[in-house]
């Protein structure tokens, strides 16, 4: 079916990711085995809850200090945690900006409330720009909608909401088991191993 809608994964696909800077930093505080905080799915509990909005931020690193027996600072933890967040390069805003001419775009990401925060900082630092809701018909966070890819249940909020047919949509993101659960609900769909402007120019969308 003709492509209609649009539904873009952020973080390594608009954003780009450092995941070993949040570690290392994390590794100077004294926390031990901190790939089992980072991974793309079967995440620690606490960040999977924190993840969709079981948990608050103060909830959240005061459970993770517990746990590894540390008294990491909300502030400093806080930095630590949003470090591994990057650029959001100036042809992607562009690249988007272009799409919503022609379809309908949209963005559902695996987030939390401090990188959801940390993303805002970085487009109003770098593109004066508020939020992520200013370059995309909706967005839709994990911690605000309570389901996180690759639950079903991430996708099938945004279809309650927008109303979109999964067979005229076309979903992109970097993780492999994401993709596969969304060609699963119907989606058409793209795996992001290179630059995302590349991929739509090749796709001629």
């Amino acid at each position: 079916m003709p492509i209609k809608n649009l539904l873009f994964d952020l973080g390594g696909v608009i954003i780009d990711l450092h995941i070993f800077k949040t570690r290392a930093a994390f590794e100077e505080f004294g926390m031990e085995d901190t790939s089992r905080w980072f991974i793309a799915s079967n995440q620690a509990t606490l960040l999977n809850k924190y993840e969709t909005g079981k948990l608050s931020t103060e909830e959240f690193i005061a459970g993770v200090n517990e746990e590894i027996g540390l008294k990491i600072s909300e502030e400093d933890f806080y930095t630590a945690w949003t470090t591994m967040l990057g650029k959001v390069k100036e042809p992607r805003i562009g690249m988007l900006k272009e799409l919503r001419e022609k379809y309908r775009v949209y963005a559902l990401s695996n987030i939390n409330a401090m990188h959801a925060h940390a993303c805002h900082e970085i487009l109003q630092r770098d593109h004066d720009i508020y939020s992520f809701h200013e370059i995309f018909d909706l967005v839709f966070y994990s911690h605000e909608i309570g389901a996180r890819k690759p639950e079903p249940e991430a996708w099938l909020k945004v279809v309650e909401r927008t109303g979109l047919i999964p067979e005229e949509t076309l979903f992109m993101d970097d993780n492999t088991d994401n993709v596969e659960m969304a060609k699963k609900l119907g989606f058409q769909t793209a795996i992001v191993d290179r630059e995302i402007t590349e991929i739509i120019a090749n796709m001629g969308l």
